[in-house]
């Protein structure tokens, strides 16, 4: 494979993000035809979007924090490494659909999520490499350290997930769903997602930063999932321990973004902006899941709040966070970046309201005529981002070919 150029490589490498945005909507209008529906959405989710999304956002955001780019030469591994995670994700799901007809179908699952934890063992490798070379004086090292404790979470989780899909005997297939949850959602995504705000958030609200606060937060936060996942093979009380820990660190960062937010209130001129209030929105159902969570594990009735942390956290922080890092990634000079900006704001409050009154209604609703209408309202609020993202897209290079 022949060099990439940065704008080259990052087309291809976004590309399976768009797939897999696709899959997830036909499958969700396909969801009562489907064997396990819910079980294949959260992981068309989960392991198509969000973890190509990261796979691809960390790469891209670790040379831009460390201010070290890559030579082209890098840019066919990188893709290399995509393309064998998405074959991965790929035989995970096949092995899962099996399930009704072949009992042996943990074996391809397993096989699917071993490729999964390889690739991201070497994605750690590789961003863990680019920080020695870039040597300890980086500003925004923490950050970078941070997506590699994510990455090495997830081949935790993966590992998990695989034992799962075999299954276990006892208590053990509970406390070990528990583990690969907080694996995945706590340790992987949050993580990357504190990493990546933690530079991220001040510049969407167009403030200063609120002081080195991922030096503290970020390995504050491992602890914490390391923690919990340990702590839930030994029982609910034990992982509420862990997720009490993570829940600080995120309310130590928080914090921060809080005085960045209360900054802005003071003096908007126009800094409150659709990425930003999105992502504020799902940091704070990130905070009272994980309270939530924490007092039903330490009530010993363990219940896991997937759905908050999935679709009001996850998706809504992902969702405001493309929002910001496309147009911004594509460039074009200041006038060509507002305008792929301003189309992907467009009814932004509204759909901010509508999705968290939606997933709110969707989870408070006892009669499922009202459970189904509130998810529909947080659906069409959610998947009103890929006609966006595609119209600005359009809009951000019909203006950078008017400049040019």
């Amino acid at each position: 494979m022949t060099d990439l150029s940065p704008r080259t490589w990052h087309r291809r490498a976004s590309r399976p993000v768009s797939v897999w945005m696709v899959v997830f909507l036909l499958a969700a209008l396909a969801s009562p035809l489907i064997s396990q529906p819910r079980w294949l959405l959260m992981h068309i989710f989960t392991l198509g979007i969000l973890t190509n999304s990261v796979v691809l956002w960390s790469q891209n955001l670790t040379e831009r924090f460390l201010q070290r780019r890559l030579d082209d030469s890098a840019r066919p591994a990188q893709l290399t490494r995509i393309y064998l995670l998405n074959a991965g994700v790929i035989t995970v799901i096949a092995g899962q659909l099996l399930a009704p007809a072949w009992g042996r179908h943990w074996v391809v699952t397993g096989a699917g999520a071993a490729l999964v934890a390889a690739v991201l063992a070497w994605h750690a490798a590789a961003l863990g490499g680019q920080v020695r070379a870039a040597g300890p004086g980086k500003r925004h090292r923490p950050a970078v350290l941070g997506y590699v404790a994510a990455s090495l979470f997830l081949v935790v989780g993966a590992v998990l997930g695989a034992a799962l899909a075999a299954g276990l005997p006892g208590a053990w297939q509970v406390r070990v769903l528990h583990a690969h949850l907080l694996a995945n959602v706590g340790g992987f995504v949050g993580l990357a997602v504190m990493a990546s705000l933690s530079v991220l958030f001040p510049a969407m609200w167009r403030v200063n930063g609120a002081g080195d606060r991922d030096r503290i937060s970020i390995p504050l936060a491992a602890a914490g999932t390391a923690l919990a996942v340990v702590g839930s093979f030994a029982g609910p009380r034990a992982a509420a321990a862990g997720v009490l820990v993570y829940t600080a660190a995120w309310a130590w960062m928080f914090l921060g973004f809080v005085a960045n937010v209360v900054a802005v209130a003071r003096d908007p001129r126009g800094r409150i902006s659709f990425p930003g209030v999105s992502v504020f929105a799902g940091l704070i159902w990130l905070l009272a899941s994980m309270l939530w969570y924490a007092a039903r594990l330490f009530a010993g009735a363990p219940e896991p709040p997937s759905l908050a942390l999935l679709m009001g956290f996850a998706a809504q922080v992902l969702i405001g966070t493309m929002s910001y890092l496309i147009p911004t990634t594509m460039g074009g000079g200041p006038a060509a970046v507002r305008a792929g900006l301003a189309e992907l704001a467009r009814a932004g409050w509204l759909r901010v309201i509508a999705f968290n009154a939606g997933l709110a209604g969707w989870l408070a609703a006892d009669s499922p005529a009202a459970q189904g209408v509130f998810r529909i309202i947080a659906f069409v609020a959610l998947v009103s981002f890929l006609p966006l993202m595609a119209r600005a897209a359009r809009v951000q290079v019909s203006a950078i070919k008017g400049l040019s």
